[in-house]
């Protein structure tokens, strides 16, 4: 069979085009969290065309925003059936740049906001990384906008060639999808092992989750299950499925390895990091001639808005009424205020008052944060060790 634009037109209005949902599973509660909506075509025959026959060709032609246009009302559709069962879900809808430069996509998507039709908090949009490194102003700004009505956006097949620090930093996005190519290797290489690692870190202390996708083996999630990424993508969770297929494996309500450690580890780099980051903009600082007017973004002198704190309110909770979890406010709001006396200090120029308390009194506050955090981390390894 020849593939012609005409015939992607004719197929999704036909009905033979649908979607197929594949689950993410977190690896902090071991439950379904979610999917990702693949694109699918069984002819009227009832044979399968396979996506990269005609995705790509359908990009090269121009004529993805038509058919993402087309298929639209379906994945809502298809959304509405999820969440009057399964309210918690969150689901991906696969956008490309054509179709975030393309007015009427756009105006479908905040139509079906607005509407009702689609709740943000039930909503993903999954984009390249090569659309957002190398995309047009309107589709930057489109970004932007959608993340201001509370859309949550994530970068698909991080790693392949465009990935950036800068680009982590300057776009909205909630959520990196590191690609399988990565993650099929980590058992392998210790390079790979490395790099997903050290990606799953850095976007941690940016604030951003992270999923793996590739995860084809119960050996590649124990090797991730502590690493303190999100969750995980791939056919030993589960190969995508069609709607019905789908709803019913929610039903039956599955459950994979779950671990609180990766959390844990992930809190300690986030203060370590945080902390190192204050002693060297203050010795900068103390360096320089110019006295210091404004406090740096990253720094957070309310404890509620620094990646640890966020942490302690959220997901942390659950621990509350462990002393070590406890213990930890204590300190964690003594070196905030501590960081806001470090300030006022330098643009007192009173460098005596820094160098000699506030520095000592931040790391002694620093090491009964660290303390607590790893001390919860070993109890959490022996539960799950006994």
């Amino acid at each position: 069979m020849e593939i012609t634009p005409r015939l992607i037109e004719q197929a999704a209005a036909r009905g033979e085009m649908h979607f197929d949902y594949q689950p993410k599973v977190s690896f902090l509660t071991g439950e379904v969290c979610g999917a990702e909506a693949l694109l699918r075509w069984r002819r009227e025959d009832g044979s399968e065309v396979s996506p990269e026959s005609f995705v790509p060709l359908a990009e090269a032609w121009g004529v993805v925003s038509d058919l993402t246009e087309a298929m639209f009302p379906r994945f809502l559709a298809d959304v509405s059936a999820i969440k009057t069962g399964h309210p918690k879900q969150r689901i991906a809808f696969n956008v490309s740049a054509h179709d975030l430069d393309a007015p009427r996509f756009i105006a479908m998507l905040h139509d079906a906001i607005d509407r009702g039709l689609v709740a943000v908090e039930h909503l993903e949009l999954e984009v390249t990384e090569g659309v957002v490194v190398s995309g047009k102003h309107s589709v930057l700004g489109s970004l932007h906008r959608l993340v201001a009505e509370g859309v949550e956006l994530a970068m698909d097949d991080y790693g392949m060639g465009f990935s950036s620090l800068d680009t982590l930093q300057r776009l909205p996005f909630s959520s990196i999808k590191l690609d399988q190519s990565f993650v099929l290797r980590v058992l392998h290489s210790a390079k790979s092992a490395v790099l997903v690692k050290l990606s799953i870190a850095m976007a941690q202390m940016l604030g951003i989750r992270t999923v793996v996708e590739g995860v084809e083996s119960k050996a590649i999630y124990d090797s991730l299950l502590h690493s303190g990424c999100s969750a995980a993508q791939g056919f030993w969770v589960s190969r995508p499925l069609p709607l019905d297929d789908y709803l019913a494996f929610l039903s039956d309500q599955p459950r994979w390895p779950a671990s609180p450690i990766g959390l844990f580890r992930m809190a300690q780099l986030a203060h370590f990091w945080q902390e190192r980051l204050l002693i060297d903009m203050v010795f900068a600082a103390l360096q320089s001639d110019d006295p210091v007017t404004d406090i740096p973004l990253e720094f957070h002198l309310d404890e509620t808005e620094c990646e640890l704190g966020k942490w302690y309110l959220g997901s942390g909770r659950e621990f509350a009424g462990d002393p070590d979890f406890d213990a930890l406010e204590a300190p964690h709001r003594a070196m905030h205020d501590l960081c806001a006396e470090v300030f006022r200090a330098l643009r007192t120029g009173d460098r005596q008052h820094i160098l000699s308390e506030l520095l000592g009194e931040i790391s002694a506050n620093s090491c009964r944060v660290t303390t607590c955090l790893h001390r919860l981390e070993t109890q959490a390894l022996i539960r799950e060790a006994d």
